[in-house]
């Protein structure tokens, strides 16, 4: 995404005559995006409707998994939220919570029985899955909507590899330490106090990862929703969303991507010294509010807005054909790195 947005938005700046179909094909696939996210978000509705109207039936399932304090846990579900939080000693212990609604009692514990959660444990592995009647199965029971919601609540010992990913629910893990993977098609992702994220995916929902330390790299990307990152040490973030705003505050890391097609971008916090920022947004502006002393080297690109520096910039080159538009400068030693790129939108960086 990052070489595909920066070229059209390169070509725009450099020659905006010649860029024009790139732009209109990026804003036509945008729209396209978004219309498949509304029928998502709508057969989501739907089936949230479905499951407030009628009688319901609850059945409460719990189970004890023997993975050991290193082990891994892999996650899969339906229609329902996952919560990870951090436990004590060297077992998983699952919490699976189904709640069926029908259009009488025994109608929704006929559905409960439909929907199965399915443990398996090898070694120091554990899987959990939901399983939904498919195929000849839903044709014998006669049934084309399942109305049946499942929640996971699920302790696991502090070091665990953890994978999880549900369809229509949103996933998070709380003061889990080890390697970290969370993925949602329709709802937020969440990370707070995690170690070793390796990612952080939605495509229509937020996702936020909050007081965490990475040694190598982070990646949080949604389609349709906000990227948040606070308080993030890391050896490198990248940061995604098509149609939504990027905030990331108070990181350190030497090498941060933030973008999107669709949003602002908004940085605030310090600079490390050998740092490197690349900023870029389609549609929308670019904000850096720095503190601290380091100094920094900034190009900036701005095709329909403007550009406004807080700091005594040494100019170097800017474009004159374009002012106000393009920027290139050094503040004090220069050491750390921004690269900002907007098509339509101001940027403005100012002290915090």
């Amino acid at each position: 995404m990052r070489t595909t947005l920066t070229l059209a938005l390169l070509l725009a700046l450099g020659a905006p005559a010649a860029a024009q179909d790139i732009v209109r094909h990026a804003r036509e696939e945008a729209i396209r995006i978004r219309s498949v996210l509304r029928h998502v978000a709508d057969d989501a509705q739907r089936n949230r409707a479905s499951r407030q109207e009628g009688p319901s039936q609850t059945e409460r399932i719990n189970r004890t998994l023997r993975i050991g304090t290193n082990g891994e846990l892999d996650v899969a579900n339906i229609s329902g939220d996952i919560t990870i939080t951090r436990g004590s000693g060297s077992d998983v212990i699952v919490e699976a919570i189904k709640t069926a609604r029908g259009e009488s009692d025994e109608d929704a514990r006929e559905l409960l029985q439909l929907v199965q959660v399915e443990f398996v444990e090898r070694s120091n592995r554990a899987e959990v899955r939901t399983r939904y009647p498919e195929g000849e199965e839903r044709r014998r029971n006669n049934r084309r909507n399942i109305s049946v919601n499942v929640t996971f609540n699920i302790s696991v010992p502090v070091n665990t590899r953890v994978r999880a990913h549900s369809i229509s629910g949103s996933v998070s893990a709380r003061e889990v330490k080890g390697d970290l993977s969370l993925e949602s098609v329709s709802g937020a992702v969440r990370i707070a106090s995690g170690g070793r994220v390796s990612s952080g995916k939605s495509i229509s929902g937020d996702v936020e990862v909050t007081d965490t330390s990475v040694e190598g790299m982070l990646q949080a990307s949604t389609v349709s929703g906000e990227v948040i990152l606070r308080r993030i040490k890391a050896g490198q973030l990248e940061a995604g969303s098509i149609s939504g705003s990027v905030v990331v505050d108070d990181v350190e890391c030497p090498r941060l991507e933030a973008q999107t097609v669709s949003g602002d971008v908004r940085f605030s916090g310090a600079l490390t010294r050998n740092s490197r920022f690349e900023l870029t947004s389609h549609s929308g502006n670019i904000t850096i509010a720095i503190t601290g002393g380091v100094g920094f080297e900034v190009e900036g690109n701005s095709f329909s807005g403007s550009i406004r520096s807080d700091f005594p910039l040494t100019l170097q080159g800017s474009d004159s054909r374009r002012p106000n538009r393009t920027i290139r400068g050094v503040y004090g030693d220069g050491s750390a790195v921004l690269d900002l790129t907007t098509f339509s939108g101001n940027i403005v960086i100012s002290k915090r």
